[in-house]
């Protein structure tokens, strides 16, 4: 196949997914050349970002179908989720028997809460992808309990499996999960208190009740993760996501950590993203 320009961006590969018809990617998918990142995928579109997003997703739950996944929440995600459910009622690809986990919830909380990613993931995952309920695994972070107690239960129970994949968005500052700017890589499933930036977005901006602190998967259990896909559909975080891919390495920028994992990371992005990204050199042996 020929070289395809887009920009400072080349196509180089095509991601295999069953079931899409021979030569759809053609001419919509490009490549960034990254050093340290497995692929980094550039779409014209947010709708087509989210549908190479879910075929890779089911993917993984074709191969594996009792696949442990941690799920994110936030509006990047769910229209992914939106496609992957389609999707998977048109393929007949069950997610019956998937292990779900889920990256971060507010603390404290309670499930019905309207701001709850529980609530969130009920609605758009567990319920439309129809996941059985004895297969999820939500972060109890109820008002009363004891959020270091939950924090190290739930890193206990990730501990105990081997997480297939995780779905990451980007957030404010480069967050991953509720990792915000200045947490150590090392730190395990933990509560930590919002970020300003994160505060304003979401009780300014999206008007939301929700509390100021939150239990989150630490960095260094995301990254243990067998595949971590990495997605950033919004350009209102470009800079953040030209910084995690070429600035330093570091908790300024918690995103950044996923380079020091990078054979296990795809990163796919919309167009209005990928034309933010500084190019890189590309590695010679």
């Amino acid at each position: 196949m020929s070289v395809i320009s887009y920009e400072r961006v080349e196509i180089h590969t095509l991601p295999s997914t069953g079931g899409v018809p021979l030569g759809f990617w053609e001419n919509r998918i490009l490549e960034l050349k990254n050093p340290e990142l497995s692929h980094v995928y550039v779409l014209p579109t947010h709708d087509e970002a989210a549908r190479l997003t879910a075929e890779m997703i089911l993917e993984v739950v074709k191969q594996k179908p009792d696949a442990a996944i941690s799920f994110p929440t936030g509006n990047q995600a769910k229209s992914v989720y939106e496609k992957l459910a389609k999707l998977a009622a048109e393929r007949q690809v069950s997610f019956a028997d998937v292990k779900a986990f889920h990256l971060d919830e507010y603390f404290p909380i309670s499930a019905d809460h309207p701001d709850s990613f529980r609530k969130y993931l009920r609605e758009n995952v567990w319920t439309p992808l129809g996941i059985n309920p004895a297969n999820i695994h939500e972060i109890p972070a109820d008002p009363g309990t004891n959020g270091e107690a939950v924090a190290a239960g739930y890193e206990a129970l990730l501990a105990a499996q081997d997480i297939d994949l995780v779905l990451h968005p980007i957030g404010c500052g480069g967050h991953i999960g509720f990792n915000e700017k200045g947490t150590p890589k090392e730190l395990p499933t933990h509560i930590t208190a919002l970020s300003p930036e994160t505060v304003h977005r979401d009780q300014v901006v999206r008007k939301q009740t929700s509390p100021v602190h939150a239990i989150t998967q630490g960095i260094s259990t995301i990254l243990k993760a067998k595949k971590i896909i990495f997605i950033d559909f919004d350009p209102q975080y470009k800079e953040s996501m030209n910084e995690a891919l070429n600035g330093p390495v570091s908790s300024d920028n918690p995103s950044s950590f996923l380079r020091t994992v990078g054979d296990k990371v795809t990163a796919i992005m919309t167009s209005d993203v990928g034309n933010a990204i500084s190019p890189r050199p590309v590695r010679t042996a």
